[in-house]
């Protein structure tokens, strides 16, 4: 009898020794074979942490940051499974388009659902989904992997460590920011330490075309994919080279980051034409036109510009909304003019600071800005207003960011260094700033006002502020741009050639990339004579081709070299019932009396106030 007690004793005693070395999973371990796409669909498996509760809800996010619109990535899961460790099916149930709740979770060990990706399934309704915060699931060929389409949590379990393991087609790289942790020819592991940092690092999975560059001490990954191969990572590095070398000064001479990663598709799909890029603390996602090079060469500097500087905000200094994301039930904050406005002010900028751009085009970048900021939005709605209600009440307003943002960051800039007789400007600011708060602090968004007035030690910006960004007082243009030698006028005749009709007023044909006339508006009286209508399809301009790929060519052709009395003939497709017939339209050229709006010039004879100041504002601050 003793024997068999110990002997049972000892049993116990190893399996409770077996207990202590074997926890129970913890963390979040979820599983994606890239080789098995079924129907145009991902399957992804998920390990669960341990549940402590009898239900737990699963969520895939309703929206993310940098996004401001609420898509809804649950609606792309289908076929959501949960069991418990023997296979048994535990019960569900769906909440609403992104979460599900699951009965006897203390139990749960695994979930299975199916992905769809969102460039690609227009039977699936609700909001459109921009591409570069969209997934895609193309067999063999590329995976846009927005981890936030993939990946979910569960209510108050976002704060434990997620480990991704992709099994991935023979010779493809998953190109991201994120280090992994293990990777082969046949797989790749990543780990973050909670969701926020997953959702914040894209992976994009294709055959590679990568180039690293080394600038201020971090290694900037480009990675490409261009399906007619039409331009390589190679070309772009080249392009953008010379542009973080300048956004580094810019910051300071060194970048807050070791690595960073520009994901970029080339599409020749237009789709919706709805191009452009989405902003992650680490990395930044494209959706950009398949182009040459040359062709894409501002459009690249202008997207990068605006995205790289992300890394100062939200990265380094955010609100408490943005530090603490809510997924599923989303605060704004107020401070948009600050996170896109000056980060696209900050873009600009810096090329002309340090001799990217010349200063009439970086005038006429400001004025573009404006002509928006007064033609397309409200001018009268208060920008932290706007901000707060972006989701819904003024959704229609949120691209001012791009516009207005952009203009409140020259006038806060010029104003400070005004302020400060040429020595601090919105640069200085975004590092002070950065260095008060930093990536893990977060401030309060009813402070951040009172808190730059205190920074600078100019309590007079505080009442820009309360007039400018909370208040609905117009911007200042005209005392801000005087102040540095540059004359503001808000409407002029000129004589002006052109192609017949404003570039403002065309639109794409996404079927078959030509640029059309939206409506009779924009059509100046060159163009009546010519006999354009709303709806003409551009087919060609003197013989040469005249649609998306080439607008920007034959148009600067035409206005280098048609002289005024020149014979212009321009062929359009133009509706006849069903169809659409080619048409020709011709007419002498002839230079029109139009009305500008929004010129901006230097003073003829700038005060050395002026001088100054213009230096202070545009030079580099060595010189």
């Amino acid at each position: 009898m003793r024997n068999s007690i110990l002997t049972l004793f000892a049993l116990l005693l190893c399996v409770n020794i077996f207990a202590q070395k074997v926890p129970q999973n913890t963390n979040y371990q979820f599983f994606v074979d890239l080789t098995n796409v079924q129907n145009d669909k991902l399957e992804v498996s998920l390990i669960t942490p341990k549940i402590q509760k009898d239900e737990i809800v699963y969520n895939l996010p309703k929206i993310v940051p940098g996004t401001y619109a609420n898509y809804d990535f649950g609606r792309y899961a289908s076929d959501f499974k949960a069991f418990d460790a023997s296979g048994k099916a535990l019960t569900i149930e769906k909440l609403d388009k992104n979460s599900y709740k699951i009965k006897k979770a203390k139990s749960l060990y695994k979930i299975t659902y199916l992905v769809d990706d969102t460039w690609d399934s227009p039977e699936i309704s609700g909001e459109y989904v921009f591409e570069p915060a969209g997934t895609d699931i193309e067999k063999d060929t590329l995976f846009a992997i927005n981890t936030h389409g993939f990946f979910g949590y569960f209510d108050n379990l976002k704060k434990v460590t997620y480990q991704v393991t992709f099994t991935k087609p023979t010779g493809f790289y998953g190109a991201t920011s994120l280090i992994a942790n293990k990777s082969d020819a046949k797989s790749d592991v990543f780990s973050t330490g909670n969701y926020m940092d997953l959702v914040d690092a894209p992976i994009m999975y294709s055959k590679p075309d990568t180039t690293i560059l080394k600038v201020g001490g971090a290694d900037i990954l480009i990675a490409v994919y261009s399906p007619n191969k039409k331009v390589t990572s190679a070309e772009i590095a080249d392009n953008v080279k010379t542009l973080l070398e300048a956004q580094k000064e810019y910051l300071g001479g060194s970048l807050p980051i070791k690595k960073y990663a520009f994901l970029i598709v080339l599409s020749d799909n237009l789709k919706n034409g709805s191009y452009g890029a989405l902003e992650h603390s680490y990395s930044s996602f494209y959706y950009l036109p398949e182009a040459s090079a040359e062709e894409l060469s501002q459009t690249i500097k202008d997207v990068c510009a605006h995205e790289f500087f992300h890394i100062v905000t939200p990265l380094s200094i955010h609100s408490d909304e943005i530090g603490n994301f809510d997924y599923n039930k989303p605060k704004m904050s107020k401070h948009l003019w600050m996170y896109e406005g000056m980060t696209e002010y900050a873009a600009g900028h810096m090329q002309i600071k340090y001799g990217l751009i010349e200063l009439p085009q970086y005038l006429n970048m400001l004025r573009s800005k404006i002509n928006n900021m007064y033609d397309r939005y409200q001018d009268n709605v208060p920008f932290t207003e706007m901000s707060v209600d972006v989701l819904d009440k003024y959704k229609d307003q949120y691209a001012n960011v791009y516009e207005k943002g952009a203009l409140i960051g020259l006038c806060l800039d010029i104003k400070l260094r005004e302020l400060s007789g040429g020595k601090y400007g919105t640069q200085n600011l975004m590092r002070d700033l950065s260095k008060y708060y930093g990536k893990e602090k977060s401030f309060n968004d009813a402070e951040l006002f009172d808190k730059i007035a205190e920074i600078t030690k100019f309590p007079a910006i505080r009442q820009f502020f309360a007039k400018y960004v909370e208040g609905k007082e117009p911007l200042p243009l005209t005392e801000i741009f005087n102040s540095v030698g540059l004359e503001f006028q808000k409407s002029v005749q000129v004589r002006e050639k052109s192609i017949g009709v404003s570039v403002y007023n065309l639109g794409i044909n996404p079927d078959t990339k030509g640029i059309f006339i939206v409506d009779d508006e924009g059509i100046d009286a060159f163009g009546r004579k010519l006999g354009y209508k709303a709806g003409d399809e551009f087919v060609s301009l003197n013989g040469k081709p005249l649609d998306l790929n080439s607008f920007r060519a034959t148009r600067l052709d035409f206005m280098q070299n048609t002289k005024e009395n020149d014979n212009v003939e321009v062929i359009v497709l133009r509706k006849d019932g069903d169809k659409k017939v080619e048409t020709k339209l011709s007419a002498a050229l002839f230079i029109p009396e139009i009305t500008e709006k929004n010129l901006l010039k230097p003073v003829a004879v700038p005060t050395d106030t002026q001088i100054n100041l213009l230096k202070a504002w545009l030079s580099p601050e060595n010189k």
